[in-house]
């Protein structure tokens, strides 16, 4: 049986099955960096957030919340399929776990890059465009580089990845009639 994907979203919302996810890490290649932080929100449901004890220990990580995503049928991210997704399954391989499972992925920066003609394509200039109530969290580079040494820095990215989630969410929300297709 075949659903078309604007029922098997609402089906998915319904079962809380549908799940925004986002990533903070040390850089952008899993073999020289490790994740940070991830939060995963299940739709309507407050997100869900891990964080390291030290970077580049993330084994722990990396764990708990894959048992998480491998729960969902489908996961919402923004460019996660260029960034979170193969970063997450780097940081697994690299710590001899299986990857995640496949499962429909609606990408919102591809989804909408071919949907919408703005002048930027960012999640938070479309939050902002949008008048979304959850915004994009800004973070300087101070954070970044602090992050190594400072726990408070590592607060900091928690609190941006969980606002990631929900201005996902939000944007999601907004645009989500404009989804024909998912794929894995």
């Amino acid at each position: 049986m075949q659903l078309d994907a604007q029922a098997f979203l609402r089906l998915v919302e319904t079962q809380k099955t549908l799940m925004t996810w986002d990533t903070e890490a040390t850089g952008l290649r899993g073999d020289y960096n490790s994740i940070l932080v991830v939060s995963v929100k299940p739709f309507g449901q407050k997100p869900q957030t891990w964080s390291v004890a030290k970077p580049g220990q993330d084994k722990a990580l990396v764990t708990a919340v894959k048992a998480t995503l491998d729960t969902a049928d489908c996961w919402v991210t923004y460019y996660g399929k260029g960034f979170d997704l193969p970063m997450f399954n780097t940081r697994l391989l690299r710590w001899g776990l299986e990857p995640l499972r496949a499962v429909h992925h609606l990408d919102m920066y591809y989804m909408l890059r071919y949907r919408l003609l703005t002048a930027r394509r960012s999640q938070g200039h479309l939050l902002d465009w949008l008048g979304c109530d959850n915004q994009k969290m800004s973070v300087g580079a101070e954070t970044w580089n602090d992050v190594l040494s400072d726990p408070q820095a590592l607060d900091i990215l928690r609190k941006r990845c969980e606002s990631d989630c929900k201005g996902l969410e939000d944007l999601y929300r907004r645009t989500k009639h404009l989804v024909r297709q998912i794929t894995t």
